[in-house]
């Protein structure tokens, strides 16, 4: 299993970005997901270039995090991405997680430039999306 962590702050676009690259796995593969929740928090699966993703843009706390870990688990994935704070709880139950895998999380820093217009935050969100889409 991999295990992809989007840290940030709060507000930067996390689960923006990570709703973003649901649309993409979409387009490109399958949600397997009985029932699909486009731009939401909550975690989705994927059919992807023979694997299994999930993706989960929910990660503001300890108790969110743990859960979609537990969706990982259930789901069997082969790529698990989740978003996280910066550091804290969230952080540690993703780290904790990928521990008892016997994997290590790679870790992605999103950040809010707020120097930037909505429209061009968008598009860096995008870019992000898709970087990680090229990851899995």
């Amino acid at each position: 299993m991999r295990i992809i962590g989007l840290y940030g702050h709060s507000n930067c676009g996390k689960s923006e970005t990570l709703n973003m690259l649901k649309e993409l796995l979409r387009e490109a593969g399958k949600s397997v997901s009985a029932e699909p929740h486009p731009w939401s928090e909550l975690p989705e699966t994927f059919e992807y270039n023979g694997l299994v993703v999930c993706v989960a843009p929910g990660g503001d706390s300890r108790e969110i995090v743990e859960s979609n870990c537990r969706y990982f688990k259930v789901k069997g994935c082969d790529v698990a991405i989740s978003a996280t704070r910066t550091k804290g709880g969230s952080a540690d139950a993703l780290k904790e997680f990928a521990d008892s895998e016997g994997v290590k999380v790679e870790w992605m820093a999103k950040s809010y430039e707020y120097n930037l217009s909505r429209e061009t935050q968008k598009m860096c969100n995008q870019e992000m999306a898709e970087g990680i889409m090229k990851k899995i």
